[in-house]
């Protein structure tokens, strides 16, 4: 765990070298178009009947993605099934979305076009939980599909991309985004992302959207099954637990590892090392909103909390433009 986070975001300790042919708009050009920057270049223009190009398998051979610093690694005793797939992210923003695999699958040739028969081959598999750019998004009759490298083009339900939300007005200080659509948590202070990993939040018993603030939270409490949970009963314990909005609660889930994928009762699943990863986030300013620490499950001052995002982002991803 890397201490001083927030100074260390705010320094650009996390700043990360690379080669961009293509660099994004800034944030300021991305308001004066009215939206968000989309894809430029050889590989934006492909569609499902031109599905590749030379010009575009350049594009992507001379931008390939920076090796991104792990946060956490892989602890079995602290982690157990669950495995962090966490990285810290570069102060300056990367040319092209990225992308973590939440389940393996095999690449086509072209969007809404699945391998033919002879070609499901290992040669054509996308390992769980590889990342990679996203060079292009195409819509087609079965859904969004994704360019993530030359010729190769991946189904969106089997890929989480990371989306940086705009920061809400009454947001300030250290604060996360739940991104319902990708299954994404990001870590931010104020406009600046520093950290981002794969969760599980609700399924049928929805993570409900709107923007929270931590009013609870305790080092490890045991959790039992709701009325209406498929399963309907259930009892375990978890560590680093942080209530938000009524019984939906940020917390450790070392018994799966389908992070990226929703499977939770609403509250919202992360590794124990990134759940603690982000209680650490948060405690850097505890002594504001809950000085009394372990000796009070409520936190002293709620309006002075951090707060908790949860949204959806849109279906077609935006370059990054922090």
């Amino acid at each position: 765990m890397k201490q001083n986070l927030v100074v260390g975001a705010l320094l650009g300790t996390f700043l990360l070298s690379f080669i961009s042919i293509l660099p994004p708009l800034s944030r300021a050009q991305a308001q004066d178009t009215g939206r968000r920057a989309t894809f430029t270049g050889p590989c934006a223009v492909l569609t499902q009947a031109n599905p590749r190009s030379d010009a575009c398998d350049a594009e992507i051979l001379a931008n390939p993605m920076p090796d991104l610093e792990r946060a956490v690694e892989y602890d079995e005793e602290r982690d157990g099934e669950a495995h962090p797939r966490s990285i810290y992210l570069p102060q300056e923003p990367l040319p092209y979305p990225i992308a973590w695999q939440k389940r393996p699958w095999y690449y086509s040739d072209a969007p809404g076009i699945r391998p033919a028969d002879d070609e499901w081959t290992s040669d054509r598999l996308i390992g769980k939980y590889a990342m990679y750019y996203i060079y292009n998004a195409v819509e087609a009759e079965d859904g969004m599909w994704y360019l993530i490298g030359p010729g190769q083009w991946m189904k969106d339900e089997y890929v989480s991309v990371l989306q940086i939300p705009e920061r809400p007005e009454e947001v300030s200080g250290p604060w996360v985004a739940l991104d319902l659509q990708n299954q994404t948590l990001v870590a931010l202070v104020d406009d600046t992302p520093i950290y981002a990993t794969l969760m599980s939040a609700g399924y049928r018993l929805d993570t409900l959207e709107g923007n929270f603030q931590v009013y609870a939270r305790t080092r490890s409490m045991r959790m039992e099954g709701p009325p209406g949970a498929n399963p309907p009963e259930y009892s375990f314990v978890t560590e680093w637990v942080m209530f938000f909005n009524e019984h939906e609660a940020l917390h450790s889930a070392d018994f799966h590892n389908y992070f990226g994928i929703n499977r939770t009762h609403g509250c919202v699943n992360l590794a124990p090392g990134d759940a603690e990863w982000v209680w650490d986030f948060f405690s850097q300013t505890a002594d504001e909103w809950h000085p009394s620490g372990s000796r009070s499950f409520f936190v002293d001052e709620p309006e002075l909390a951090p707060w908790v995002v949860v949204y959806s982002s849109e279906a077609y991803p935006q370059l990054p433009s922090w």
